[in-house]
């Protein structure tokens, strides 16, 4: 079932692409292959994106929620502090009440679980490609797109490839850090306990998930690198479209929704009247 839907669904349309593109003279000299790998990426980010799109709103909403509630929050630790077994029990129960996720700012990562049926299913069609021969793979200045780029090392006994097959591992995980921290968040100076912890596995993603990619990058064929560079492309400028740049170019300090209460004793501040005539 899953190669039906995956496999062969991918295989068919690389190869239907691929025939098309190849007689063309200028696309075949830049390469017909790689080019197919783009096209097909598109058309399957292009499915994925409104999966993608409902993550992105319903992980933004999250996050303005709990900022909402953050007042009420820091009032429910001061009642109850020195019991943090009661403090999180109220917490929890003040989300329940307005219907918020706790764990809502990790849906970030769904998509690329979404996408892994697909990624074993470009691996193993590639690593078919490869035993078949049937394709001219060269692309650009990378002599062989279903060649593994561990395969061709820099310096021999060295575990990093030659600049021709570097180049595609490097722009996955450049993509996959920027796509990272456009994920992350303003601080919040008011942040709960769960919104800190949030926060901070999203801080080790950001340096985990692009190390993880560029290392499968290398040991894969590099048109599945390349599968990568080109669907992180377009989730970035999705996530833009969404939510700006995030976490990349923060903008200064967070702005609550809602502005804290005054501390005890202190007396709220009059409002100017107006001049009178």
């Amino acid at each position: 079932m899953w190669w039906t839907l995956f496999g062969q669904t991918v295989s068919w349309g690389l190869v239907n692409v691929y025939d098309t593109l190849r007689g063309v003279p200028f696309l075949a000299t830049v390469g017909a292959y790689g080019l197919s790998i783009m096209i097909v990426t598109l058309g399957i980010r292009l499915i994925l994106s409104p999966l993608y799109q409902l993550q992105l709103r319903l992980s933004r909403r999250t996050m303005q929620e709990q900022r909402k509630v953050a007042p009420q929050i820091a009032e429910l630790r001061k009642k109850h502090k020195g019991d943090s077994q009661k403090t999180q029990q109220a917490i929890m129960s003040l989300y329940k009440e307005h219907g918020i996720n706790p764990l809502g700012g990790l849906m970030g990562c769904l998509p690329a679980l979404v996408q892994f049926p697909v990624l074993s299913a470009l691996y193993w069609v590639f690593l078919g490609n490869a035993h078949a021969g049937r394709f001219v793979d060269h692309f650009l200045f990378v002599p062989h797109l279903n060649d593994m780029p561990s395969h061709h090392p820099m310096l021999h006994g060295l575990p990093i490839p030659e600049l021709a097959y570097l180049v595609i591992p490097l722009l996955a995980a450049g993509t996959t850090f920027v796509q990272s921290r456009m994920m992350q968040q303003p601080v919040n100076p008011m942040a709960s306990d769960t919104e800190n912890q949030t926060q901070q596995m999203t801080k080790q993603m950001q340096v985990l998930m692009p190390l993880v990619i560029g290392y499968f990058a290398t040991v894969t064929p590099a048109g599945l690198g390349l599968y990568w560079f080109v669907s992180n492309c377009f989730a970035i400028i999705q996530q833009y479209l969404v939510n700006g740049w995030g976490g990349l170019m923060p903008s200064g300090a967070a702005v609550l929704t809602e502005p804290p209460p005054p501390p005890p004793g202190s007396i709220p501040a009059k409002k100017p009247r107006k001049p009178t005539r």
